[in-house]
């Protein structure tokens, strides 16, 4: 057999399985479009094969659009309150510039906040993320930080100077 010969060969083998799969997929497209007239759940016999299936809820179709395709009406539900739409916001959220040093008693974060008061600042620790949130004016200056080293119990010790906040936790002795 000569090289041009295979190549034919591989080419028949090609369009063969294409034509398969072409033919598969249009088996498919048919059936599924069938499944637009089937109730939700049920068993469907068609051609030699047979599919059991359940749908979830079906999309509802508009009340103004016209058309011959099935409907289905959604169930009487009482009124539910509308939705409020949130409110547009001028507030920009930040991540402050973070410095963390491990010292051997005491981890340090040093976090820029420029402008903030102490009593804008929220800082929590819950297990081993420290969590940063402090606003100014149109600012949020958002962190949260993954603390690896065993912690001990105890609030943060945090102290702000000139828009510097640095946060002292304590290790637990070992």
């Amino acid at each position: 057999m000569g090289r041009d010969d295979q190549n034919n060969k591989d080419d028949d083998t090609g369009a063969a399985g294409f034509t398969k799969i072409a033919r598969g997929l249009s088996d498919l497209f048919t059936v599924l479009a069938d499944f637009d007239q089937l109730p939700r759940r049920g068993r469907h016999e068609k051609d030699g094969r047979v599919m059991e299936y359940s749908f979830g809820k079906r999309t509802l179709v508009d009340e103004g659009e016209e058309g011959g395709g099935h409907e289905e009406t959604a169930p009487a539900r009482p009124e539910t309150p509308r939705r409020r739409a949130a409110k547009p916001s001028s507030l920009e959220v930040l991540e402050p510039v973070t410095d963390m040093f491990d010292e051997p008693g005491e981890v340090i974060l040093l976090f820029e906040l420029p402008g903030v008061e102490r009593k804008a600042i929220r800082c929590i620790l819950d297990g081993d993320i420290l969590l940063l949130e402090a606003k100014t004016g149109e600012r949020l200056y958002r962190k949260e930080t993954l603390i690896e080293e065993k912690l001990a119990p105890g609030a943060p010790h945090l102290t702000l100077r000139n828009g510097v906040l640095e946060v002292r936790l304590s290790k637990q002795p070992t």
